[in-house]
């Protein structure tokens, strides 16, 4: 009964949603280099690994670019894409966890 509530509400997040998420979808697949998501590996459940779902918010060889292998990222930092500092700090960039939820991964 969870997992129907769970696929129920985070559907229902994406439709409302939908409206910003699809411009930022547009918008990233334009600038930078084409990528929409960032897939990051978890474990879950189980010590099942599983890839997480964020909005692309740098460049993909990023470690190698500028600031030598930090992972930090810092302010104006070059390994960020144009519109990546706002999703960032709006938090923008982790919606896509709904599809995580929603697609049951």
């Amino acid at each position: 009964m969870n997992r129907f509530f769970d696929n129920l509400f985070s559907g229902i997040a994406l439709l409302l949603l939908s409206p910003l998420l699809v411009p930022i979808v547009i918008t990233l697949r334009l600038t930078g280099e084409g990528e929409i998501f960032f897939l990051q590996e978890r474990i879950g459940k189980s010590g099942e690994k599983f890839n997480l779902f964020k909005f692309a918010t740098k460049l993909k060889n990023s470690p190698n670019i500028g600031i030598g292998t930090s992972t930090v990222t810092m302010r104006g930092n070059p390994r960020l894409l144009p519109v990546g500092t706002f999703l960032r700090k709006t938090k923008i960039n982790e919606l896509p966890q709904l599809l995580n939820i929603f697609l049951v991964i």
